[in-house]
């Protein structure tokens, strides 16, 4: 119940910052409740007890709650999750080894990746904006070792996958296909289990392939349907990523 309370808090806290600041152009900050753990290579390089900038070359292992503040996203990462971010201009590119990760984004301008410890990811290619004066949108990853869950908690999402583009909306989720993850050696690249090392990270966000959707409640096709949808919600969609 204290950690539910302690989530709560900090998921309500980074929707009231990321409003307030929404456009200014911040260093990306870690804010752990505990402690969080960088680890690049294999090995623990630091272990944070209060807010740092973020290393987006060093993979972020959770103790306790933790929540991760960026330009126009925050990021609220469960106990004994681990995962990255990597910036590249306006796209957000957010890898989820284990554990759930929780995201507010209010720069709904930006553009998105969800990667995965198989090789896999997704690409947003829009929001659906609630039809109110906060502009932020709600959802999660959560990646355990059978399953990616990717859903949306507030407003809609549309993403691209191997299947074509698909709408997430509120309240529901798809799952991602998940392949079988070799053991790996630390230097391996994107699919090793055991790469944490920056070179590792980098292989993640360089070599990865599209998703497969399995399962999905209310999941759409792109169409004249969604479009209407879409017009009539306020969706922000930002050109292509080059990839």
């Amino acid at each position: 119940m204290k950690s539910l309370r302690i989530t709560t808090l900090l998921i309500a806290a980074a929707m009231m910052a990321g409003v307030s600041t929404a456009g200014a152009a911040t260093e990306g900050r870690i804010i752990p409740t505990n402690r969080v753990s960088l680890e690049k290579n294999g090995s623990v390089i630091a272990n944070l007890t209060s807010q740092a900038p973020v290393d987006e070359n060093a993979l972020i292992i959770c103790h306790g709650t933790c929540m991760v503040k960026l330009r126009g996203v925050s990021l609220v990462a469960m106990d004994k999750t681990e995962f990255a971010v990597k910036q590249i201009g306006n796209f957000m590119n957010i890898y989820v080894k284990q554990g759930k990760v929780n995201f507010i984004i209010t720069d709904t301008s930006r553009q998105f990746a969800f990667y995965v410890p198989d090789g896999r990811y997704i690409k947003t290619e829009g929001f659906v904006i609630p039809a109110s004066t906060d502009n932020a949108v709600k959802g999660y990853i959560d990646v355990t070792g059978k399953a990616t869950a990717i859903g949306m908690d507030r407003g809609g999402m549309v993403v691209q996958t191997m299947n074509g583009r698909q709408m997430i909306s509120q309240g529901h989720a798809i799952q991602l296909a998940m392949a079988e993850v070799p053991a790996a050696a630390p230097t391996q690249g994107a699919a090793g289990a055991g790469s944490t090392g920056a070179a590792s990270l980098a292989g993640v966000f360089s070599h990865a392939t599209l998703g497969t959707v399995v399962a999905g409640v209310a999941t759409a096709a792109w169409g004249v349907g969604l479009l209407t949808t879409i017009n009539n919600s306020g969706v922000k969609t930002p050109a292509s990523p080059n990839r």
